[in-house]
């Protein structure tokens, strides 16, 4: 459990250094899963687009749970913001989701979902 803690929190440290070094106003969540209230892992502003994300650092294909996806929304709904499950997979890089995109495919990421519906940094 501590291993995936720290695995976790290196993705999300480093996914906020990329984001900082971009442009955004940027702040980082610890053990966001751990509050009362939703909050995503992520948050980043740059003007007036404000991104909210969920990070995921898995090697292989995953299930974000039902209720992070109802969080993330409740926080893209009260911010107006984009919203996205960011997907780091070693070797390769970050992909990001839309969350529309992971809800309607009932939570399930994998390969072959993220080369159809996955964008990169750039797209943001």
């Amino acid at each position: 459990m501590v291993k995936t803690y720290r695995k976790g929190y290196a993705a999300e440290n480093q996914l906020v250094h990329i984001l900082y070094k971009r442009g955004y106003a940027v702040m980082r969540a610890p053990r966001s899963g751990r509050v009362d209230l939703p909050t995503p892992d992520i948050v980043a502003i740059k003007g007036r687009k404000v991104l909210v994300i969920e990070c995921k650092s898995r090697k292989s294909g995953f299930t974000v749970e039902h209720e992070q996806l109802e969080q993330l929304n409740e926080w893209k709904k009260r911010t107006a913001g984009r919203a996205y499950i960011a997907w780091k997979r070693p070797r390769v890089g970050w992909f990001f989701l839309k969350l529309e995109d992971v809800i309607k495919n009932h939570g399930n990421v994998g390969k072959r979902f993220v080369e159809k519906y996955g964008i990169n940094l750039d797209e943001l």
